[in-house]
């Protein structure tokens, strides 16, 4: 008996790709309910997961991630305001607007959506928004809607003073906002099972991400008999490409908005958006980086080729890029491991210790550095999850680095590094379509500059 098989466990019941999540915080979850039910092996706590819902509860509790801020994104919530004052409020009899926040984690975005809508000149009575996570804990405090500034780190769209009432260092929600949301624990592989509610729009932002493609297919198919013909799909920035484009059809501003399509069933494998025809140069482009990257072995396809192959940035955004850009596969060895802890203080967590053990060639070393940090030190830092997606690609390890450059993007979805070695990856394993996407948000991303 071994962490495997709780890790399959979770598999099944909630979906979740273990590699995703992290071997080491399962682990870490998993000793940590051992103690609190006073259990020493893994076998008998097995058992207790497969006969007790409420432990195994208790173990989701401890995996899930609640990393979410008021207006996270937002164009989504610019869209979602334009969207009903020039097409839903115009349409006679226009009823109640449904919508849907799954997973809402702690109420950040469900009542940034009840904001939106009373921004867009919406009474809480014309509409319904309903909000699900897997979560207890995290439901009980989006219920009390009470936040912290940590809270309010996005893009301001609003007057704080005109939905929140500070008191100290927290902010309370108005009772009109707080209100207008329905909260509900539940995990969205089976609670929508016999609901036969429609909804015109579904927020399911972030949850693709952490999931097994076979859980992808069941949640999308489930969104997809939710929606209403029409209605309209917002995913994660990371998630574009899971969102199969015979049951939606992207729309080009933002990208991570879709709309429903009024028929079609969902195939048995996730396809891309359709390729639109100012698409059709950049995908040629990518054919032709494409066949130069395929020529360069498994060997030396290292993070310097992927830093030459990619868009050429302002010098702003790749001051930070110095690391593995001279390493083939962690082969230099100067200077030594010796040398550069010497040069940091001792019990030291920090990434710049581990980009110096990157540039020295210690990959190993500087793979389980930046563990270390995202453990103690902050576990919501994208430029770590960035730092070990490049360490694992020159160690070629290309599932492994692109899945942590999606973490990247799920916690920063500004991340250039992360998007430029995603961009080359997909290239590289052939994922023209995915890649030319990733380019335009690069591209996009450098008009800002």
């Amino acid at each position: 008996m071994s962490l495997t098989d709780i890790e399959k466990l979770l598999s099944k019941k909630i979906g979740i790709d273990c590699n995703i999540i992290g071997s080491r915080k399962i682990a870490k979850a998993v000793d940590n309910r051992c103690s609190a039910c006073s259990l020493s092996d893994l076998k008998t706590y097995l058992q207790l997961l497969q006969t007790s819902p409420e432990e195994f509860t208790e173990l989701v509790e401890q995996i899930v991630v609640p990393e979410t801020y008021f207006f996270r994104d937002r164009k989504s919530f610019d869209f979602l305001i334009n969207f009903v004052k020039t097409q839903w409020l115009t349409k006679s009899g226009h009823g109640t607007l449904r919508l849907l926040s799954v997973p809402c984690s702690t109420g950040e975005e469900p009542y940034s959506i009840a904001i939106a809508l009373m921004e867009a000149g919406l009474s809480p009575s014309q509409f319904r928004i309903d909000a699900i996570d897997i979560s207890k804990q995290a439901i009980a405090k989006a219920q009390q809607g009470i936040y912290g500034k940590n809270s309010f780190r996005g893009e301001v769209l609003i007057d704080r003073n005109r939905y929140f009432q500070q008191t100290g260092e927290k902010y309370e929600l108005c009772p009109s906002v707080r209100n207008a949301v329905n909260f509900k624990q539940g995990n969205l592989l089976n609670t929508f099972f016999n609901v036969q509610l429609k909804y015109d729009v579904i927020f399911c932002r972030n949850l693709l991400i952490y999931l097994e493609d076979s859980a992808c297919t069941e949640v999308l198919k489930t969104l997809n008999r939710l929606l209403l013909p029409n209605g309209l799909l917002f995913v994660g920035a990371a998630e574009t490409a899971k969102v199969p484009n015979n049951l939606f059809t992207s729309i080009r501003q933002p990208f991570t908005a879709y709309r429903k399509k009024a028929e079609g069933t969902i195939s048995k494998s996730l396809h891309h958006p359709p390729i639109e025809n100012h698409q059709i140069e950049n995908i040629r482009g990518a054919k032709k980086q494409n066949s130069q990257a395929k020529k360069v072995s498994s060997e030396t396809f290292s993070i310097s080729y992927s830093l030459s192959s990619a868009p050429i940035l302002p010098e702003k955004l790749t001051k930070h890029t110095s690391y593995l850009s001279t390493i083939p596969n962690g082969s230099i060895s100067e200077p030594s491991l010796k040398e550069i802890q010497l040069s940091i203080p001792e019990n030291s967590l920090s990434l710049e210790l581990a980009k110096q053990l990157a540039d020295g060639g210690h990959i190993e070393a500087a793979i389980k550095h930046c563990n270390d940090y995202l453990e103690q030190i902050s576990s919501t830092n994208s430029q770590a999850y960035t730092l070990l997606g490049t360490l694992y690609q020159a160690k070629s390890n290309y599932v492994q680095a692109e899945q942590f450059f999606r973490k990247a993007l799920y916690l920063n979805r500004n991340d250039y590094e992360a998007l430029m070695h995603l961009t080359l990856l997909k290239e590289h394993r052939g994922d023209l379509l995915g890649a030319s996407i990733l380019r335009e948000r690069i591209q996009k991303l450098q008009q800002n500059f």
